[in-house]
């Protein structure tokens, strides 16, 4: 074996290790939520569970080239449907393949994360049905554009309070990371925006 091909093994055991590492993490978290007798502490307590989850997802998609976030994207897809138990929201994945770097990819995992759990926990009440769309794509000049899309019930955002949102402090404040415009548009549904620099 050369050492080249001994140093890509050594990269591929290490990222397999640290993914498990993260989904152990995210498991012990989920397993506190879940024997937490506050309502809000069960609730931070799985947020951080997904969040840390969502981080592991992305070393099974780390290369040389950087993170192959399209392939991410569609791994995190069947598991986004699934946290949504027996709601009957659908989630449909729309990507151009983009390898963004590991720091702005840890970013944007989270981003993609804390938009579709909003758009399924607040977009769809009484089980009603809808569709999800996560997209991502080229723009010019090296600029891309992440967007989540619902269909679902909207919201005000200058209604009080709706600015004091955790999410969308938590999302805007992780735009700024990659250096990103980030945009709602609540007229039909709502559809979140982030056009970032690669």
């Amino acid at each position: 074996m050369s050492d080249e091909q001994a140093d890509t093994r050594t990269a591929a055991e290490l990222r397999h290790r640290m993914a498990n590492t993260f989904q152990l993490m995210s498991a012990l978290a989920r397993m506190r939520g879940q024997r937490a007798s506050e309502p809000e502490a069960r609730r931070q307590l799985v947020w951080m569970a997904d969040a840390i989850g969502s981080l592991g997802a992305l070393e099974r998609h780390r290369q040389e080239a950087g993170v192959d976030f399209a392939a991410y994207l569609a791994d995190m897809t069947p598991v986004w449907q699934r946290r949504q138990g027996t709601r009957p929201a659908e989630i449909q994945l729309s990507c151009a393949q983009l390898h963004v770097s590991d720091q702005a990819a840890s970013t944007l995992a989270l981003i993609a994360q804390e938009l579709v759990a909003n758009a399924l926990a607040h977009g769809y009440p009484d089980a009603r049905a809808g569709v999800v769309k996560v997209g991502l794509r080229r723009l010019d000049d090296d600029r891309c554009e992440l967007t989540v899309a619902d269909d679902g019930q909207g919201f005000d955002p200058a209604a009080p309070g709706a600015r004091e949102r955790f999410g969308l402090w938590f999302v805007r404040s992780l735009a700024a990371q990659v250096r990103g415009e980030f945009a709602l548009d609540c007229r039909a549904g709502v559809v979140a925006r982030l056009v970032f620099s690669l």
